[in-house]
This record gives structure tokens, sequence and C-alpha cells, in this order.
């Protein structure tokens, strides 16, 4: 009969159920299936976009939505606090696009959202824990913060009947890299890992999976962001004189990275030796930003140390002594 499940039978995937994610917001929010495709679903339902003022610091994935649409971009700069060099005046139509920088920008979203209100799109694919502003429009990208194949969430400004996309996501077959990765080791799923990358890159907007969505509700969020709050205050401790990036621990949520600015770009290789990855975010700033520019120094220099639930007290002075003998 529909509506009931089986009594007994084979046993799947047991997983926890927490359900403590902290973005769903019912009534505002959409899970779709990538961060990518939640801003794209926030440009259409916003409508007659004409217009959007995107940072030349940000990730390549962030222009395919505007590309899609067909809705004209225009960079804007930043400075060393990571915040615009200018705030622009918006004409109608027009939105502007913010990245909230490793979940340490709060304090300057609160800003640009009592400016902008309706007219702010906050980037949070690097700021899981960052709740929406009021009025204001966000997206979220879970999979950057745990063991996920897909998924992103849309929150729009305001409640209100919000259309689901008519599809859909399916995980599988791709989202095996996260059964191969416990069994073979990273370096074992890398391969099928990129195969799921290849896949979102590909997929058009959809809701998300529900493999996504119960892999979700299984992951302890408070838990995590509590231990890669702890993990952050532990590097600043340590490294906090030495970084060129000021910030202030009152204004961060549960981060994605400590960001380390250093003056050192070669930095970057000694962690690796050391195997502590640290990836370069982010290499198309490389090829679209001047040669002189702040943005593309910032992605030589600015370093995402890692902070996540995985790491340690153990992992984190290794992390710190890597850099301290660095400097010394």
């Amino acid at each position: 009969m529909e509506g009931r499940t089986d009594i007994g039978g084979f046993f799947g995937l047991e997983l926890p159920e927490y359900g403590n994610f902290p973005q769903w917001h019912p009534g505002r929010g959409m899970a779709v299936n990538s961060g990518r495709r939640a801003l794209e679903y926030i440009l259409r339902h916003l409508g007659d976009v004409r217009r959007v003022h995107v940072p030349l610091y940000t990730c390549s994935t962030a222009l395919e939505p505007m590309e899609r649409l067909q809705a004209p971009t225009v960079f804007y700069r930043i400075d060393e606090c990571l915040e615009l060099e200018k705030l622009p005046e918006l004409g109608e139509g027009e939105y502007l696009l913010y990245t909230n920088y490793f979940g340490v920008k709060e304090k300057y979203v609160d800003l640009l959202a009592s400016r902008y209100g309706g007219r702010l799109i906050v980037d949070n694919a690097l700021a899981l824990y960052s709740a929406p502003r009021s009025g204001a429009c966000a997206l979220y990208s879970p999979r950057k913060f745990s063991g996920l194949p897909d998924g992103g969430v849309a929150v729009m400004g305001a409640r209100g009947p919000l259309p689901e996309p008519e599809e859909q996501d399916r995980s599988l077959p791709e989202a095996s890299f996260l059964l191969e990765w416990l069994e073979h080791g990273p370096e074992g799923a890398s391969i099928a890992c990129e195969r799921n990358e290849e896949r979102l890159r590909n997929t058009p907007l959809r809701r998300m999976s529900r493999l996504t969505e119960r892999l979700i509700c299984g992951i302890d969020y408070e838990r995590a962001r509590l231990r890669r709050m702890e993990n952050f205050r532990f590097l600043h401790e340590r490294l906090g004189a030495l970084n060129r990036l000021s910030v202030d621990l009152d204004f961060v949520s549960g981060p994605f990275c400590y960001p380390f600015w250093t003056a050192f770009p070669e930095l970057r290789n000694a962690l690796i030796d050391e195997r502590i990855l640290v990836p370069l975010l982010w290499p198309e700033v490389l090829e679209q930003a001047p040669a002189d520019s702040l943005e593309r120094k910032l992605a030589l220099h600015l370093l995402p140390l890692p902070v996540d639930q995985r790491c340690g007290r153990q992992d984190m002075e290794r992390v710190a002594r890597t850099v301290e003998v660095f400097y010394s």
C-alpha cells in the first residue's frame, strides 16, 4: 500500500539523526543540488536581474549562474580587510553579490545587509554557519564543510511561496567516492571524486537528492561548529601576530578555515611537505586579476589553514609549529 514502508528485510546504511543542520529555513529556503545551482535558483526567483556586481576575488563557479542566465556582471575590487573598496549605487534590477570570506566577515555582512537589503546576495559557500540576514538572499554549499556528494541551499530575502525545481537530483553512482574514501583513503578515492565534480559541473538545477538530505541529517553540525571554533581560536592565539589579515574573533561564524595571510607564498609548499593540505584559492583569480592587484596577492599569499572537525589539538599543534618553524 502507498504511504507505508517495509517492516523487516535487509539492512541499508544506518545513520544517526541529529537534525541540527543550520540552514533549512522553511518558507524562505530551497534545498537544491549544489551551491552554484543555489545562486541560479535565487537569480531565477528574483526575476528581472539586469546586472550583478561580483568580487574579483572569488571562485569562478560563482560566475557560472550569471553566464547561464545571461545576466550581465561587473567586477568590483576589495581592500585588505576583504571589504569593498567602494560601495556601489545600485540601479533598478542590480544586485550585489558579496562573498562572506571563510566565515570571518559577519560584521561586514551586517553592514551590507542594512544598506542594500533585498539587493544583497550573500555567498555563504564558505560560511555555512552564517545566518541569513533579514531581507537579503543567501546561498550555502554544505559539502564544503562535511562529506557530502552534492547539495546546496538557496535562501530568499522574504518568506513566500517558493517553486520547487521539477526534477530531483540523484547522487548515485558518483557518490560512491565517499565509500571509496573509507575503504581506500583519499588518494584511492580521488578519481571517483573528480567524476563527481564533473557531474556537478554538468548537472542542471534540481532539488536536493534524497541521499544528500539523509546524509545531512546524520551529521552533528553543532559539534562540528564547536570544534572548528576551538581550532580557529588555537591557531589565532599562536599565529595571529604573524597573520597580515586582521581577524576579530567576536565576528566569526563556524569558519571554513583559518585564513593566514603571509608575505611568503613558499610557506604553502612547506605546509604541504608536512602533509598539511592547503589549496590555492582561487587559481582562476591569477588569470583574471591585474598583475599588481591585491586580489592576485591574496590568491597567492592567503593560505586557508585547516580547522575542520576532523582536526584535533595535535593536528593544530602541527600546523602552528610548521608555520612557526618556517618563520624562525
